[in-house]
């Protein structure tokens, strides 16, 4: 049964995108969301020329920056538009 949806995108150069990372909010806390994201990060690094791993995400959703940084993405700033944190896992 699905519970989730992960969307990544390459871009130019040696970095990916992760567009879409959602997990249902019932299976939420259960550890499905940190296995999700090692099985893509591990997808993704097989492609050798992929160094950098992108998401952004709501700076007031403390859980989101919680989870990704206790995953060991960094955050380097504001997008664009001022809206939203990215942050970066090198891998």
């Amino acid at each position: 049964m699905p519970v989730g949806l992960f969307m990544w995108v390459p871009t130019e150069g040696s970095k990916v995108e992760i567009w879409r990372f959602m997990i249902d909010k019932k299976y939420q806390n259960h550890g499905i969301g940190r296995l999700a994201l090692t099985l893509a990060v591990q997808k993704i690094a097989l492609d050798s020329q992929i160094k950098i791993i992108e998401i952004c995400y709501d700076p007031k959703n403390i859980i989101a920056r919680n989870f990704y940084l206790s995953y060991g993405f960094q955050e380097i700033g504001m997008d664009t538009d001022n809206e939203e944190m990215l942050a970066i896992l090198t891998i």
